[in-house]
């Protein structure tokens, strides 16, 4: 009798537990939320993340890309997949460097898909200006160019996610969470770093109306800490009136923060010529960052806010230029030789260019500025901004014995080369910007006392 009677309860107890592992397999449960999260590539502001939150924290999150799918639509027509690079738990909606306890599982999305963006460029100034400029016989002729700029305009709402769990996951409660779906918008996305800029404005004291947009950003200050202050300025693609352009197109504006925290400005001017600085008017002129106005407002801008901010470490300030940013950063060193700590100065112009009229870069102009710390870039097929301006630049400082000067100059003639992901070998940042080496450098520089 005590036999048959332990054979049931064993079968009893086999059904119970058999019962409680069924029951385990499906859940009335579903992920909480879904946040898009963008952060700035090489070559522009890219959803490089998801974040998906459920009730508990997970067991765990690794190796889970096989089981979602993501798709996306514009304007309610499919634009494809998202590739599922990497998944792990976090304790935050936000990418990490390793795992963390938590109930946010992050997917790590490939920022080369064809559907990463989250704006679309808005192509201004499409017309010819016409310019001075100097002719193989070195006189100044005038010259009909196109300098279009790309304004940035984010889809929002039109933009949508749907992501797909296609198999369970175990959250810490006991539960799994079994197949599942969601749905978002870029209505609301976290924004690493760039949501942390915020705008401003700096006018002549005789005109209010002559006034140059910046964007500011601030480190989480502890204590007495100094901090390094970065002036990044941008090129002729991102001039426009939107105080955005120039954060979004390059890593320049966040290039020092990916390695340790400080103040930024990032500046933006409105127009190709500066209608306050117009040589019509028998004033110096020039365009973009040439004009002697718009030096004048960008030492403003950086003078005001080392005055409100008496923790910016005052022998740590550098200067960042791409471009026609180049030539700006190295007019500003021109006009304060004995202010700035250090420079990069990537696919600039030779010294002195006013408009297009270049040939003046001479030893007398550059000998102010030899002892700073310098470091130039170039690729030599360069046909946006030819390498030999950057060349004279470097002749000519060399000349002088410039001691603290570097030349990295590249060879680019696909895309890849040297880390430059574009088709334009102009694009020297895409690669240095990334350069753990070369931010390191700068930051080490000190000014002179």
């Amino acid at each position: 009798m005590n036999k048959y009677r332990s054979a049931i309860i064993s079968l009893l107890a086999i059904g119970i537990h058999s019962a409680t592992l069924a029951a385990d397999l499906v859940q009335d449960t579903s992920i909480v939320n879904a946040t898009l999260i963008a952060e700035l590539s090489p070559n522009g502001q890219k959803i490089s993340a998801l974040a998906l939150e459920y009730e508990d924290n997970l067991i765990s999150g690794s190796h889970l890309a096989p089981i979602f799918e993501i798709n996306t639509l514009l304007d309610q027509q499919e634009t494809g997949k998202r590739s599922v690079l990497n998944t792990y738990s976090n304790n935050k909606a936000a990418k990490s460097a390793s795992p963390q306890a938590g109930k946010f599982l992050i997917l790590e999305l490939d920022v080369q898909d064809a559907n990463a963006n989250l704006y679309q460029l808005q192509i201004e100034n499409e017309a010819a200006q016409t310019f001075r400029a100097r002719d193989e016989q070195g006189n100044i002729v005038n010259v009909e160019k196109v300098q279009a700029n790309r304004v940035p305009q984010y889809y929002g709402e039109r933009l949508v996610y749907r992501i797909r769990q296609n198999g369970h996951l175990k959250l810490l409660n006991g539960k799994t969470v079994g197949k599942n779906h969601i749905e978002t918008t870029a209505a609301q996305v976290l924004m690493p770093y760039v949501q942390d800029f915020t705008p401003h404005h700096i006018s002549a004291a005789d005109n209010p109306d002559n006034r140059l947009h910046y964007r500011l950003y601030q480190p989480q200050q502890v204590g007495e800490k100094t901090y390094p202050l970065t002036v990044f300025l941008h090129g002729s693609g991102q001039l426009g009136k939107d105080n955005t352009a120039q954060l979004l197109s390059s890593k320049g504006a966040i290039a020092t923060l990916q390695q340790e925290q400080g103040f930024v400005l990032a500046p933006q001017y409105a127009s190709v010529f500066d209608p306050f600085d117009d040589a019509s008017k028998g004033q110096t002129g020039g365009i973009h960052w040439q004009t002697q106005n718009r030096l004048a407002l960008l030492l403003k801008m950086i003078e005001e806010t080392i005055a409100a901010h008496p923790n910016i470490d005052k022998n740590r300030i550098y200067l960042i230029g791409l471009s026609r940013g180049a030539e700006g950063a190295l007019k500003l060193l021109q006009q304060r030789p004995d202010f700035f700590a250090a420079a990069l100065l990537l696919s600039g112009r030779e010294a002195n260019t006013i408009e297009w009229i270049d040939g003046q870069a001479d030893a007398e102009s550059l000998e102010p500025v030899k002892h700073i710390p310098m470091w130039f870039f170039h690729s030599k097929e360069d046909k946006t901004a030819p390498v030999e301006g950057t060349r004279i630049n470097v002749a000519i400082l060399r000349e002088l014995k410039a001691p603290f000067l570097r030349y990295t100059e590249f060879s680019t003639m696909q895309a890849g080369d040297n880390g430059i992901l574009s088709k334009n070998p102009h694009n020297t940042w895409e690669s240095v910007f990334d350069s753990p080496e070369v931010i390191h450098w700068l930051l080490t520089q000190k000014r002179e006392q």
